[in-house]
């Protein structure tokens, strides 16, 4: 009998210590305020779910019916909050078994996923609770001033990596550079003569860039000045915290590139050719030729800043293909070239034409009397001229006197006559040569040359005679 009652004992005791066993445990649907837990036990039990937000569990959820499947919803939890979970069966016997811990977080309004510390990331999800329950302005400023006030002890400012880079034009600046840390991208900019070093704010504008996080950052300035000294300052300012800022910087705009107006041959002869072409300002201009068949490439240009252009070509081969191009040069040395020009090098039979003859001359009184005329012209070609002159408007070219030859082709000529006499009248004309030795001559001038003045004292002997001259004859009567 006594070896029964041990054996039966043992066997009600093996049957009472027997824990369930739980498994499958999800945690599903979790929201801002509630969520719904479900696992299963091998044997029917109770439902209950220890919540807290930390291993200290106090929070108890019950169905109070046993059954082998089991869900439990959560309700009244608290947004962006990581809770933690622990599952507990109990049998029909009273045989308890306890699940390990889980975890699950509310969905919030703010993402606190980049949150690693799970009692920070609580902290501010509580915070972020608590702000939005506020409504009234003066608390919301409040909770404003101090969470920048902490962000700025805690977080520093974007560093500023480098110096920017610039894409500069004659109105606008491209201005990019890098951060370490997500952060805005702001250009604070003024021409020099605007910029007001001594001032909070020196600058008279702002553009910003458009994506307002990331670690590069690209400003497009428009509407700038050409050729202008400007300063300027990139800052980036973080989300939270004090914004970090370049040193004030400069830069100038380009000057507007010059234009290429119509370049085209004048004249292309035997070894010579002459290139035309303007320009909207004033600009110096190159001209590169380049012989097609031996490659070889020379350059002449004028430096003078003009705004029409001729420049010849010499020493060229006869019957050859060229290639030219056209460069023009601003003030601010920026450069543009022409589309390339072809042309052979062929026999020039045409004279140069001569055009836009005038005469100035100028009376220098004295105890001789001196007359300075200048006459000038041009040519459509660069020619060599002479100057040919004779005494009265109809006199014959016999005996014509003439100025020195021109010791270079040109298109603008100049002649400085200093022998002419006052009042007598002149004609004169003018002979022109290429370089292709084509001559022409030009129609027949006239002009006179000035009178010279009398001096006072003439004019006041010459009133006298007008007004006494009776008196001369007066006294010859008495002869």
């Amino acid at each position: 009998m006594f070896g029964l009652a041990v054996f039966v004992m043992v066997v009600r005791h093996a049957v009472a210590d027997s824990s369930p066993a739980i498994s499958n445990v999800q945690i599903a649907d979790v929201e801002a305020t509630s969520t719904t837990i479900t696992w299963t036990t091998n044997t029917k039990t109770d439902s209950y779910v220890n919540v807290s937000e930390d291993t200290n569990y106090c929070g108890v959820r019950n169905t109070g019916d046993l059954t082998t499947s089991h869900s439990v919803t959560i309700p009244d939890l608290s947004p962006g909050i990581t809770y933690f979970v622990r599952i507990r069966a109990t049998d029909a016997n009273a045989n308890q078994s306890f699940s390990g811990d889980y975890t699950f977080t509310t969905s919030s309004t703010v993402d606190l996923s980049n949150i690693a510390n799970t009692a920070q990331r609580n902290l501010a999800a509580q915070a972020v609770n608590a702000i939005q329950a506020i409504t009234n302005p003066a608390a919301l400023t409040a909770v404003a001033q101090a969470l920048n006030s902490q962000a700025s002890a805690v977080v520093g400012p974007p560093e500023i990596l480098g110096n920017p880079q610039l894409d500069i034009t004659a109105d606008q600046v491209t201005v990019t550079w890098d951060t370490d840390q997500d952060s805005n991208g702001i250009v604070s900019i003024a021409p020099d003569g605007q910029y007001n070093a001594g001032s909070a704010n020196p600058y008279t504008r702002e553009e910003e860039d458009p994506d307002t996080s990331t670690k590069t950052h690209s400003v497009v300035v428009p509407g700038l000045s050409p050729d202008t000294l400007y300063h300027y300052l990139v800052s980036s300012q973080g989300s939270i915290g004090n914004p970090g800022t370049s040193g004030d910087l400069t830069f100038t705009t380009k000057s507007i590139l010059p234009t290429i107006l119509n370049p085209h041959l004048v004249n292309i002869g035997e070894h010579a050719a002459t290139v035309a072409w303007a320009t909207p300002s004033p600009t110096a201009g190159v001209v590169q030729y380049t012989n097609m068949s031996t490659r070889k490439t020379l350059s002449v240009g004028d430096p003078t800043f003009l705004v029409t252009h001729s420049v010849l070509l010499t020493n060229l081969v006869f019957q050859t293909r060229y290639e030219i191009v056209v460069q023009a040069v601003d003030q601010a040395s920026d450069t543009v070239s022409s589309d390339p020009i072809y042309f052979v090098t062929t026999k020039n039979l045409n004279p140069p034409v001569i055009s836009q003859v005038d005469n100035d001359s100028t009376l220098y009184p004295g105890q001789d009397t001196t007359v300075q005329t200048v006459v000038s012209w041009a040519t459509d070609e660069p020619a060599q001229c002479d100057l040919s002159y004779v005494t009265g408007g109809v006199a014959t070219a016999a005996g014509a006197a003439s100025t020195t030859l021109e010791t270079a082709p040109l298109t603008k000529h100049v002649a400085v006559i200093t022998n002419f006499q006052p009042a007598t009248v002149y004609k004169y004309w003018v002979t022109c040569t290429d370089v292709d030795g084509n001559t022409t001559s030009s129609e027949d001038f006239v002009l006179l040359t000035p009178e010279q003045q009398k001096s006072i004292i003439d004019i006041i002997i010459d009133n006298f005679q007008g007004t006494f001259g009776w008196l001369n004859n007066f006294g010859g009567g008495k002869k």
